[in-house]
């Protein structure tokens, strides 16, 4: 059996739109310095919900920004890039912030002539409701939690294919991202600046959550197991998720029971890696489906990597 967002285009961009908008931020207060950490209000958020319902009945515009947006070879946009697409889509056509320019390049002169190159660009220039200006970069992450413990470093979350680091991520989002500079005309006001983060970090399987100051109190959040002790996870159904559905709620795929899964995951890393890859094997995500609890099932020596 499969799910039926793989079948339906508008039905998929529409759950990862209302992810987007309505799921938690990823951090708190304390991961941004002098910047700000993008939150909805109560009010703001009941005006969402309104408006996804009234686009379920039409998700043709929605579909058409992302397939405007498709790489030039043709292929899929890549999950960071979908994800700025949808919130694009939003600003533009969403009932409680107006958009002013998006993915806006930052150039500067490379001789005392006039080549330039890029060194960056802006994700969001937006206003809110009552005219404030807002800059803001948009970050959807996957981490797994390395600690054991009480307590957790962002130093001690990493990509399931270990090749980043939320400490790292940090600090490129606020010393760099979110202290650009708007280019001209753009700088003629001021930009609050504010970090746009949604995603889920994903513990132990079977050990008490440890806590990081960094992160939100209520931030989305899964487990993970070594392939190892893959035996432990509970019976049922699972799904195989494959990375551009980590946004989807109900991710589509095969129903597998346990033992399946984990031989489709044993010979997947067997395999070559996937176009694309940094590091291989990777750690996988799954989707429990009885519970709709996610997590991911790591590699033999994940763990003990560098």
């Amino acid at each position: 059996m499969s799910g039926t967002n793989a079948a339906d285009p508008g039905a998929r961009a529409l759950s990862e739109l209302r992810w987007l908008l309505l799921s938690p931020p990823l951090l708190s207060a304390a991961a941004g310095g002098g910047a700000g950490i993008q939150a909805f209000s109560p009010g703001e958020r009941k005006a969402i919900e309104q408006w996804l319902d009234g686009l379920s009945q039409d998700t043709t515009p929605l579909l058409s920004q992302l397939e405007a947006s498709r790489p030039a070879h043709g292929g899929a946009l890549r999950l960071g890039r979908r994800a700025e697409r949808l919130l694009e889509f939003f600003l533009r056509h969403g009932p409680t912030h107006r958009l002013v320019a998006a993915n806006l390049p930052l150039r500067q002169a490379t001789s005392p002539g006039d080549d330039r190159t890029t060194r960056g660009e802006i994700d969001f220039l937006l206003e809110d409701a009552q005219g404030t200006g807002w800059h803001w970069e948009l970050a959807v992450k996957f981490f797994l939690c390395t600690a054991r413990g009480p307590s957790a470093m962002t130093g001690q979350f990493v990509g399931p294919d270990r090749v980043e680091m939320l400490s790292a991520k940090l600090h490129k989002l606020f010393t760099r991202q979110l202290a650009h500079a708007a280019p001209p005309p753009h700088d003629r006001r001021t930009w609050k600046p504010a970090a746009y983060t949604r995603g889920w970090m994903f513990y132990r399987h079977g050990d008490p959550v440890p806590q990081c100051a960094e992160l939100a109190a209520h931030h989305g959040r899964g487990w993970w197991i070594a392939r190892e002790q893959a035996q432990d996870l509970p019976p049922g159904s699972y799904r195989l998720v494959l990375r551009a559905h980590w946004m989807e709620a109900a991710p589509p795929g095969d129903d597998l029971e346990r033992n399946a899964l984990l031989a489709c995951i044993d010979r997947q890393w067997a395999s070559p890696p996937p176009r694309g890859a940094r590091r291989w094997p990777s750690a996988q995500m799954v989707w429990h489906v009885p519970s709709g609890e996610r997590g991911f099932i790591v590699p033999p020596g994940w763990d003990q990597s560098a």
